[in-house]
């Protein structure tokens, strides 16, 4: 595969991964606003904002999968590594998590089941077996590794014989 065929699918696949984290975070603060009378919310209300929370974190660990992939691509994407090794050091304990959130069974079997979620105005602390997320924390360090990785990637990939815009629109590149 040519490298500027690798670079589009890098670039697509960061910029589908970070819509999709970006939509979970931005469904999570609405969660947490609404959240405030946690007591009077239907329960409905809370298992929906909990699956935000699950696919907030799923979305995480496919970015990450994509920093995975641009290691192994061979491009010149040197300038890239520090924000990328910033983000894998942040988003490391969300794959404890979402394993117990995926692996429900194994997690009440253990009795390892407890997760407890605190409310902010713009954020959701989840704590779990030692281990606390802060979803405003991670949402920052993947629009940062997100708009690292298109620095790194945009001007090999605009060269490609497809021609793609980008699916995201970088604030100033317009």
């Amino acid at each position: 595969m040519p490298d500027t065929s690798r670079a589009l699918v890098i670039r697509n696949r960061a910029d589908e991964q970070f819509l999709a984290v970006e939509q979970q975070h931005d469904r999570i603060v609405a969660f947490s606003r609404s959240a405030v009378g946690l007591a009077f919310l239907p329960v409905s209300d809370i298992a929906r904002g909990q699956s935000d929370i699950d696919f907030f974190l799923l979305s995480l660990r496919r970015l990450h999968r994509v920093c995975q992939l641009v290691r192994r691509s061979a491009l010149p994407t040197g300038p890239l590594r520090q924000a990328m090794a910033t983000f894998e050091r942040q988003v490391l304990p969300v794959t404890g998590v979402r394993n117990a959130l995926e692996h429900l069974d194994s997690t009440a079997v253990s009795g390892n089941a407890g997760f407890g979620y605190g409310i902010g105005e713009d954020r959701v602390f989840i704590t779990h077996n030692g281990t606390r997320l802060d979803t405003k924390t991670l949402f920052l360090a993947a629009q940062d590794v997100h708009a690292a990785i298109r620095l790194a990637v945009d001007p090999i990939a605009a060269a490609d014989v497809h021609g793609q815009d980008p699916i995201v629109e970088l604030p100033g590149s317009a």
